[in-house]
């Protein structure tokens, strides 16, 4: 239980409808209650990227892993609704979300799903960059005897900036990701790459309307700061790209509002008041 601290929500969650997470939306929606969370906010991975291994691109309905399609994810607006109806009488409000998987040449394809399906919270995330799947360890191994530091941070920034121009998100996902295997890859020196590349990054943001997320899932990876780090949480303040929301990433129940006695601090936007 996390006490003191409300409004309280947690805005990325993947049940198991996402290929990379176990957990059915009662199971989070019960976690999340017993942890005292008053809002979740469910954001299943829509990645249609050609260049991610194919079971990347898949979603589970009913146990089955099937592709990620537009019709196909029905199934799971479908869930959603209904588990908000059944935990708004126990104090707890669900929200219906996506994270998409952003690459260059989507925008058409994430235009008509957004046409066809309301979704409460929109995060554009770059897992992908060039033949690169920033999320993978090897994948990432392979990249340094590619790409040198810079070429590397300009590719990422690159896509970030056009996640943000389509003006299609929310927020933008866990934007200094790399650093997960970044580090081991390419050193210390990964951690400060965006230092004269937000300039653009933000401007794009904000011109969109484009907010910020704070994501603890680094936390619970064993380091000790979150997405994004607190330099650049900060430069987005001075630039005013506003914080949206705090999620924990979670694709496991138990995984669920990970660190956020410590996010909510940070993130004092969010909270206007504290309980007694």
């Amino acid at each position: 239980m996390i006490d003191n601290l409300m409004p309280l929500a947690d805005y990325h969650i993947h049940p198991d409808f996402s290929f990379d997470a176990e957990g059915t939306i009662d199971e989070f929606c019960e976690t999340a209650i017993k942890k005292g969370l008053t809002e979740i906010c469910f954001t299943t991975h829509y990645d249609t990227d050609p260049r991610l291994p194919e079971h990347h691109r898949k979603m589970r309905i009913n146990g089955e892993l099937v592709p990620v399609t537009i019709d196909n994810f029905g199934a799971y607006i479908t869930a959603v609704a209904k588990a908000a109806d059944k935990y708004i009488g126990r104090e707890l409000m669900v929200q219906c979300g996506i994270e998409v998987g952003y690459f260059p040449g989507c925008e058409d394809e994430i235009r008509e799903l957004f046409n066809k399906y309301d979704f409460h919270y929109k995060i554009g995330s770059v897992h992908q960059v060039a033949e690169i799947d920033i999320c993978n360890e090897k994948s990432m191994k392979s990249a340094r005897s590619q790409y040198n530091l810079n070429q590397f941070a300009d590719m990422v920034f690159e896509d970030l900036i056009k996640s943000a121009e389509c003006g299609l998100f929310s927020v933008l996902g866990h934007i200094d990701m790399y650093k997960k295997y970044g580090l081991q890859v390419y050193g210390d020196k990964i951690s400060d790459i965006h230092n004269g590349r937000l300039d653009r990054l933000f401007q794009a943001m904000s011109e969109s309307g484009c907010g910020l997320e704070i994501n603890t899932a680094f936390i619970r990876k064993g380091f000790a700061e979150y997405y994004p780090s607190m330099a650049i949480i900060n430069a987005a303040r001075s630039a005013g790209v506003h914080i949206i929301a705090v999620g924990s990433d979670a694709h496991r129940p138990d995984e669920i509002a990970c660190d956020f006695e410590g996010a909510i601090g940070v993130a004092y936007e969010l909270l206007p008041y504290r309980g007694e």
